[in-house]
Formats: structure tokens, C-alpha cells, sequence
């Protein structure tokens, strides 16, 4: 699904509507051909540490709470306001635990039928996501999407942060969102320079956890004779996972709606929810030491 998901999205980018890159950064490859070669499970590939302990687990989340904080410093928001967001930011990623879930995905677009899998994946300690079936060899590393999506300690532009809406329960905080996009065309570059994104992180008060993360276009945008761009959406909704301690995600959306003067109506959303999260006893976190965002490249 997912290659088949990506060769339609370029054949529209060379329509002229490069930015729907950006899926391909978010969707997680569900659905590989059965024919596809099993991938290489090198877990020297890369490096990453193991939180092992309570205390190195929790020594990880003061870290990003500490980065979290310095960098909210350059806000307006209050000090509470700060304390609030930099609690929920540094509970939103605590490594990736050695485990097990369900992921499921289904997908709607303009040009071809809803689509629907679901598979089930472990974790293991040597650093890979594989899945769980004997006759299907595939795996992935831990930069990969999963239920523990990696974000910096501070993945928006904090001096623009405001309080949008707030309650007994909850608040909403607005920022700029910076994406670095090279779109080589000339066209294209103007067309990213329109592009401007907003960061809408919704917290829970009451424990100061992460609820939500929403990344979208402020506006749309076009290109006169070529294209529009009316929606580009993506979002991440957690909950607390008793079994790993911690938050995790159980819901991602993308959606974008546009259209294009050779294709005409350009509409994709992909849905993918983790079920059936189960981390290993005690807890584990494997951490990559060169960290890439599984969500966006930042």
C-alpha cells in the first residue's frame, strides 16, 4: 500500500503538486508486497542507547522538559503556560519501548477505492520493528512510525506560541511551524514561500499530557492555472499506555484536498490507529542516538 500510495503521489507532484511529499514522510509502510524481498534486520545500522531504568527513563523526559523550557523562554506565555507545554512535550516521546501492538490503516482518495490492512508488529531489543508473522519477513528500524513518535524537545517556533483556547481541562496552544521544503522548480519554491504552517498542541491540565499534536496549512494556497491547495492536515492523538508507563500514540490522520489542471480533484486521507499496545515487563526504551523525526523531517 504504501508504494503503491507513493508512485500515485509523484505522478501528482509532477502534475504539480510537490508538497504532498509530505505524506510519504507521515504514512507508515503497512502494506508491503508479499513478492517484496524480505529487508536486511541489521541492527548495526545505526546506534541507539537502552533506558533500562526507572531513573534513566526518567532522567531522558527531565532532559527534554529542560530543553523544552529553555526554548519556551523566548514565548510570551506565562510561566504556567510554559510548565504546562514543556510537561506534555517531554511526555510525548520517552524512546521507543520494547513491545507489541496492532496497526491498522485505511485509506480514501479521490481516484481509487477505500483501502483497508492491519497487521501487528513487536519491538525487539535489537533495535527493529518486525512484524509478527513467520512467513512475512519484514522489519523496520526505530526511526520508522510507530505508536513512539520522536519529536524534538521543541519542534515549533516558540516565540510565536499563544493560548488559543483554554478550559478547566485543557488548553490549546497555537505556534508557527517552520518546514524546510527544496522543491527545485522555480514555481515550486514560490508555491512553498506561500505555504504558511501552524502547530496546534492540545494538553490535558489535570496530569499536563499531550492530547493531540495538529500540523496544517494557516490557508490555502494556489498556483493560478496549475493548482489548489484547500486542506493539508496532519495529526497525532494520544493516550496513556498503562503497561509502558507513559503516552504513546493511538490515532494519526492525514488528509489533503486539492486540485489539479491535469488530474482535476486531488483528495487523499489515511487514517492509521494502534491497538493492542502491550510494552515488555520492566519497561525498556531504545533510544536512536541521531533521532529523525518519524512524523516530519524537521
Amino acid at each position: 500500500m504504501q508504494s503503491s500510495i507513493k508512485s500515485k503521489l509523484q505522478a501528482r507532484i509532477i502534475a504539480g503538486l510537490a508538497i504532498v511529499a509530505c505524506v510519504l514522510a507521515f504514512s507508515n509502510s503497512l502494506a508491503e508486497d508479499d513478492e517484496q524481498e524480505p529487508e536486511a534486520s541489521n541492527a548495526s545500522d545505526y546506534d541507539f542507547k537502552r533506558l533500562d531504568t526507572t531513573e534513566a527513563i526518567n532522567n531522558y523526559r527531565d532532559e527534554r522538559h529542560r530543553e523544552a523550557i529553555d526554548g519556551l523562554a523566548s514565548s510570551n506565555l506565562s510561566d504556567e503556560h510554559q510548565e504546562l507545554l514543556a510537561n506534555a512535550i517531554a511526555a510525548m516521546y520517552l524512546g521507543v519501548p520494547l513491545s507489541s501492538y496492532t496497526e491498522s490503516e485505511r485509506e480514501e482518495s479521490s481516484d481509487e477505492e477505500p483501502t483497508e490492512r492491519s497487521l501487528r508488529w513487536v519491538i525487539t531489543g535489537d533495535g527493529r520493528i518486525r512484524h509478527e508473522s513467520e512467513s512475512m519477513s519484514i522489519s523496520h528500524d526505530l526511526n520508522t512510525m510507530s505508536p513512539f513518535v520522536y519529536f524534538p524537545p521543541l519542534p515549533i517556533n516558540a516565540a510565536s506560541g499563544r493560548v488559543l483556547v483554554e478550559s478547566d481541562t485543557e488548553a490549546l496552544f497555537v505556534f508557527d511551524f517552520d518546514i524546510p521544503m527544496d522543491m527545485g522548480e522555480e514555481d515550486f519554491s514560490r508555491l512553498a514561500d506561500k505555504m504558511k504552517w501552524v502547530a496546534e498542541i492540545t494538553v490535558n491540565k489535570h496530569d499536563q499530557s499531550p492530547k493531540s499534536f495538529v500540523l496544517k496549512l494557516e490557508k490555502p494556497v494556489r498556483m493560478r492555472f496549475l493548482f489548489k491547495i484547500k486542506t493539508f492536515k496532519m495529526e497525532l492523538h494520544y493516550s496513556n499506555i498503562e503497561s509502558c508507563a507513559g503516552y504513546a500514540v493511538d490515532r494519526m490522520q492525514v488528509e489533503m484536498d486539492g486540485s489539479a489542471i491535469v488530474v482535476g480533484k486531488l483528495y487523499q486521507f489515511v487514517e492509521s490507529t494502534f491497538t493492542d499496545i502491550e510494552c515488555d515487563q520492566p519497561v525498556v526504551r531504545l533510544v536512536p542516538l541521531e533521532a529523525e523525526s518519524n512524523f516530519f523531517a524537521f
